[in-house]
């Protein structure tokens, strides 16, 4: 029974039969509540503009400086201009575009000296996890990560998998690194909490994916990170952060040569050759 229709019901009884239907109204919509699947809180709308948008920067069809108009953005997808605020506030905590006082939205510039540097310090994260990992007698953290690795195991072997499952199943199992080592709290959130990291994310959102294509790439990230355990478990820390870096640099340089198509900058040599 709908809200008002029970409290209309209620009004127009007697109290004891009113007291009487509540009950029955309250028991009828917890059984109601129980046989119902739970519901998949689906995108709002500033959520699906801001995705959107976000893709659109990530291509290049917004150049670095240039403005995001709210009053164009909500013509083109027939909208009011209230849920283009709301995507545009999204890319801003995002670190997609700025919002500037009076003046509207700019995209802000990603350069590829960023990306890689953003690499280069999960990397550097990484690979000091893993030493941790193979330094540490109490091998017993690492039941955690097996299902994980398991799960991409099962991807690489698949012809055509969803490139997007396996970039996750990819990060899955680095989080799970991450989480394993002794020093969790500190390492883990730093490494959440790189710059570009949320937009990062969305590359993955893209009609083409910028890593993985290859079915011998899916392949040989799987092998890599079935060594990596084999190394953390026989407590070779060198090995270990080895593999961990080549996971790093390969998915490092395959994102830059995806995103040099559409970048007019160049990345510093040097920081290719760090790792």
């Amino acid at each position: 029974m709908p809200r008002a229709a029970a409290l209309t019901a209620t009004a127009a009884g007697t109290p004891k039969a009113a007291g009487r239907q509540a009950a029955r109204t309250a028991q009828q919509a917890k059984t109601t509540q129980q046989a119902q699947p739970a519901k998949v809180a689906t995108a709002t709308t500033g959520e699906q503009i801001a995705k959107q948008l976000g893709q659109d920067i990530l291509r290049g069809h917004y150049a670095p400086g240039q403005r995001v108009g709210e009053q164009a953005v909500a013509e083109m997808f027939a909208l009011s201009r209230g849920p283009v605020r709301d995507a545009l506030r999204i890319l801003e905590r995002q670190g997609l575009v700025e919002i500037r006082p009076r003046r509207g939205a700019y995209v802000v510039e990603l350069a590829l000296n960023d990306v890689a540097d953003i690499f280069n310090v999960r990397c550097a994260l990484l690979g000091l996890a893993v030493r941790y990992l193979a330094r540490n007698p109490d091998k017993s953290a690492l039941a955690e990560v097996d299902p994980r690795l398991d799960q991409l195991r099962k991807l690489a072997a698949q012809k055509k998998p969803s490139l997007l499952d396996f970039a996750q199943a990819t990060g899955r199992v680095a989080i799970g690194l991450l989480t394993a080592c002794a020093s969790a709290k500190v390492i883990q959130t730093t490494y959440r909490d790189l710059p570009h990291d949320a937009l990062w994310r969305m590359l993955w959102m893209t009609p083409q994916p910028p890593d993985y294509v290859r079915p011998e790439r899916r392949i040989d990230t799987f092998h890599d990170y079935e060594q990596l355990l084999v190394a953390i478990r026989a407590g070779r820390a060198d090995a270990a952060e080895v593999l961990m870096r080549k996971i790093m640099t390969d998915t490092r340089d395959e994102v830059l040569g995806y995103m040099a198509q559409s970048h007019t900058d160049a990345v510093d040599l040097f920081r290719q050759q760090v790792y």
